[in-house]
């Protein structure tokens, strides 16, 4: 920036809103240590704590069996779905399964209450368990608990639960794309945290040459940087 000129650096739109209290109930802070400036970010799925319908739905058959066993009789796993009350904890990675009218045992618990519906037809039924959002109360497949607040603070303790849309989540792909980082994964230099398998399984031909000249790209930045040429410039 020239001398003379006045200017006043604003900061990035999602920073700004997180700064005016209008941004989502979890967020990162950063401090970039060369300059000093602090921003925000959205916090990726990955580093959340997630809870899904498919626990939830392995607790009931399991609570279930143990009832069949002590009655002697079958136990409607859709009737006794409402009758209980399940209690997440995520930072010990445990859901606790206990009747619906007991309290929750412990303050950093969180009450998740399930949904069911039928499926399939009337010859072979079939049951597909819901989680409900604490927040917005509607029904989907996970349930999320961010260890950040909304002002970037880390905390131990509850945790902010909700719904991957209600907390503002992102994944990695998306807060790295286009940039070395995310070439570097595309092109298999480092593994990729969000899939099990460490791999990003691109789109397809055209994503792989994308990261292909953002590799290049950055590492001819770096090499100009240092006065030097990339290899076949002359």
């Amino acid at each position: 920036m020239g001398t003379g000129r006045d200017y006043v650096r604003k900061g990035d739109p999602f920073t700004l809103s997180v700064s005016r209290g209008e941004g989502p109930p979890c967020v990162i802070h950063w401090v970039k240590s060369s300059t000093g400036r602090e921003y925000f970010t959205r916090v990726p799925v990955h580093r959340c704590y997630r809870l899904d319908a498919l626990m939830v739905a392995q607790s009931i058959r399991e609570h279930a069996q143990r009832v069949e066993q002590h009655q002697g009789e079958a136990v409607d796993a859709l009737n006794l779905a409402p009758l209980l009350a399940f209690d997440w904890h995520p930072e010990g990675r445990r859901l606790s399964v206990r009747q619906h009218h007991e309290p929750k045992q412990l303050l950093a618990e969180v009450r998740v209450s399930v949904q069911t519906t039928r499926t399939g037809r009337d010859e072979a039924p079939g049951m597909r368990y819901w989680l409900t959002c604490p927040r917005c109360s509607r029904r989907c497949g996970s349930l999320f608990a961010s260890p950040w607040d909304g002002h970037g603070v880390k905390f131990s303790g509850r945790a902010v639960t909700g719904c991957r849309v209600c907390l503002g989540l992102t994944d990695e792909s998306r807060q790295s794309h286009k940039c070395l980082h995310w070439a570097s994964a595309v092109m298999g230099q480092r593994p990729y945290k969000v899939d099990p398998s460490g791999r990003y399984r691109r789109r397809g031909f055209m994503t792989h040459e994308r990261a292909h000249r953002v590799f290049m790209a950055s590492f001819g930045r770096a090499f100009k940087g240092l006065g030097l040429t990339m290899p076949g410039e002359g």
